[in-house]
């Protein structure tokens, strides 16, 4: 779910990561994830999903994102989306616009019903997102993290086996502008895309490694 923030971190997680969990909760063992489709959007809970909603999602597929399901006793409980197209934004923060490369996919939009938060549900879909993006040949998945989260989902995913790389982190500014801070010199996976409204601040080059040579153009 797509949250406004003022601090989001544009990370990356490697794709290849272990089989399963295998201190699943019960009920993230139980829970059946698949390929959703436009059928799948009837099943969605009203509460949680106006037709506006639902509208937004079937556009999604349309466009050609990828939605996966996760049901229970046929309840869909979880879901998240993932895309392999060679752009990532985060809409609440107009501008904040990425280019990725052809090995890097994009996992987003996860939501999980608040009867089943913190039961692992999340945990044990994000092996399954980020498996199937390898199956696309994918060596990475760029996701972002508001920074009231990232420590948290840090602990928590590690726990699995998956690893959460800071690339960039993005600041609102008071003039309502973004910056864009380079974190580290491995930034082959994103980098802000041209478009991109704001200004870039990168570090000086780690000895031994190659800098980053993204300069937005005048």
């Amino acid at each position: 779910m797509i949250v406004f923030a003022r601090e989001v971190y544009a990370c990356r997680c490697p794709t290849l990561v272990p089989d399963d969990d295998p201190a699943a909760s019960d009920v993230a063992r139980r829970m059946v994830l698949s390929p959703g489709s436009a059928a799948d959007l009837d099943d969605l809970d009203p509460e949680h999903h106006d037709e506006a909603h639902k509208a937004e999602l079937r556009a999604r597929l349309v466009e050609g994102e990828r939605w996966t399901v996760a049901r229970l006793n046929d309840r869909i409980v979880h879901y998240f989306w993932t895309s392999t197209a060679s752009r990532c934004a985060y809409p609440s923060l107009p501008g904040c616009l990425f280019t990725l490369d052809a090995r890097t996919g994009y996992g987003h939009d996860a939501w999980t019903h608040p009867d089943f938060r913190g039961s692992g549900v999340r945990r044990r879909s994000f092996l399954h997102e980020l498996q199937g993006l390898r199956a696309l040949g994918r060596d990475h998945e760029a996701s972002f993290f508001v920074a009231y989260q990232l420590d948290g989902a840090t602990r928590s995913l590690a726990s699995v086996g998956i690893t959460i790389e800071p690339l960039w982190k993005i600041s609102l500014q008071p003039d309502r502008s973004l910056v864009f801070e380079q974190l580290t010199d491995e930034l082959e996976s994103a980098w802000p895309a041209p478009e991109a409204k704001g200004r870039v601040v990168r570090r000086p080059p780690t000895r031994g490694t190659t800098n980053f040579t993204y300069s937005k153009p005048a």
